[in-house]
């Protein structure tokens, strides 16, 4: 994502007049569903869906302009034909970046915890700044320009999460949002099948860490995590390392720093290197720590993440948004730990992991017998193939089936850990418990 490939001159020229539009009209949008008057639309396309047959509902909804690709939809003087809208819209998130001399920009990626990380980053260091982060989980090569757009001359600090599922994401993510500062929570086993293999996984994830090498930035580097504290000794650019020095036990995730106990409101241990990343950041932009335990007490959890809610008839541990194997084995470690009478859990299958996926499930359902539960509940074809289910174990195909089954089945008096991929849609089950 470089201004220096082939048809620079031109394409630079094309970026310098799209973005004197951009600057009359500051918004963007790429779904016509979510058009605003004044909008310029990017026409993108996808496997199923081709944004350029939406143009003209888009300006016919209000919208100031329509950057499409293909010249059939080019239909209106409010029209903006491009090569291609992806790579149009990146390299204007980036020439916009780049009108922001003053800007400071971290990046933060990671298998699990990135978007926790990012929240509570943003908590501590707005305390002191203006700050911009990355919205929900907008963290692919489509989501990191749309934030990057929302920039203004007032941001003096953007938050920019970072995802990968294949390699070279984060770099090419690297060149779109050009970071000063890279963050990596941890490595895991996930979205093997895109990786090919978790050493595929260790390089796209460090490649934050090259680019930031490359361009005399900083690293805060996770010293915890084996796959990340060799880099210290690797690295030719700034580091802060960071580690938990003192445990805390609990089920609430607590950290000390600095004297004190900084406690929050997110459940699992993990979530206390999440909490010290944030505090450690805050402190290299100079955050009073006092504000910074302040503002990381005061964050609710929210997205069906590390969430505790007590209902009517249950407590429901909600981590259900995503799943991988390594955010199981640490979600049922403190699960254990939770001293509860009548303790359930109501799993989803994982997602992308190609090869691995019935080993890896396996796993999963030895460390849930380990767990020594009143019922568990299993979603996904994932858990049948190649798998012999213990006889305490119910199977459903979908969690809409699952909700229909507890309907007819009421749980009570129970704590109950839901968790599975996003796409099993276990938070569904919450409405029945």
């Amino acid at each position: 994502m470089e201004f220096n490939r082939e048809n620079n001159q031109y394409r630079l020229n094309r970026i310098e007049e799209l973005y004197s539009l951009f600057l009359s009209h500051p918004c963007v949008s790429t779904d016509t569903r979510a058009i605003c008057k004044g909008n310029i639309f990017f026409a993108l396309q996808g496997d199923n869906f081709n944004g350029n047959q939406f143009a003209q509902k888009a300006l016919d909804a209000g919208a100031a302009l329509a950057v499409v690709d293909q010249k059939e939809y080019c239909t209106s003087k409010n029209c903006f034909l491009v090569d291609n809208v992806l790579t149009t819209l990146q390299f204007l998130a980036t020439y916009h970046r780049r009108q922001m001399k003053d800007l400071k920009v971290l990046a933060i990626t990671g298998t699990n915890g990135k978007t926790t990380t990012k929240e509570l980053t943003a908590a501590v260091l707005a305390t002191k700044y203006n700050v911009l982060a990355t919205q929900g989980n907008l963290n692919n090569q489509i989501g990191v320009p749309l934030t990057l757009l929302r920039i203004t001359p007032q941001t003096q600090i953007a938050i920019i999460e970072m995802g990968a599922s294949h390699p070279r994401d984060i770099a090419e993510l690297c060149f779109i949002a050009e970071p000063d500062y890279g963050l990596i929570t941890n490595v895991g086993r996930a979205h093997i099948a895109g990786f090919g293999s978790f050493e595929n996984i260790v390089k796209t994830k460090t490649e934050l860490f090259r680019y930031l090498e490359g361009r005399e930035g900083l690293c805060f580097v996770n010293m915890d995590d084996s796959n990340l504290a060799p880099w210290i000794d690797k690295l030719d650019c700034k580091i802060v390392p960071f580690s938990i020095m003192n445990p805390q036990e609990g089920v609430m995730a607590s950290v000390w720093f600095d004297g004190q106990i900084v406690r929050s409101n997110l459940l699992g241990s993990y979530n206390a290197h999440n909490m010290l990343a944030a505090i450690v950041i805050g402190l290299l932009f100079k955050v009073d720590t006092t504000k910074a335990k302040e503002a990381i007490e005061a964050y609710q959890p929210s997205n069906n993440r590390s969430q505790i809610q007590k209902t009517a008839k249950n407590t429901l541990i909600l981590d259900c948004y995503n799943a991988n194997p390594s955010s199981f084995e640490a979600v049922f470690a403190d699960f254990k730990a939770i001293e509860a009478e009548n303790k359930m859990a109501f799993i989803g299958a994982m997602k992308e992991l190609g090869d691995v996926s019935i080993q890896e499930h396996k796993k999963v359902l030895q460390q849930l017998k380990d767990l020594n539960l009143k019922k568990i509940i299993l979603v996904g074809d994932e858990f049948k193939e190649g798998i012999t289910l213990e006889d305490d174990m119910l199977w459903f195909s979908s969690s809409t089936q699952v909700k229909d089954y507890l309907t007819q089945n009421p749980v009570s008096g129970a704590t109950i850990l839901i968790k599975g991929s996003n796409s099993t849609k276990m938070i569904v089950l919450a409405d029945v418990l």
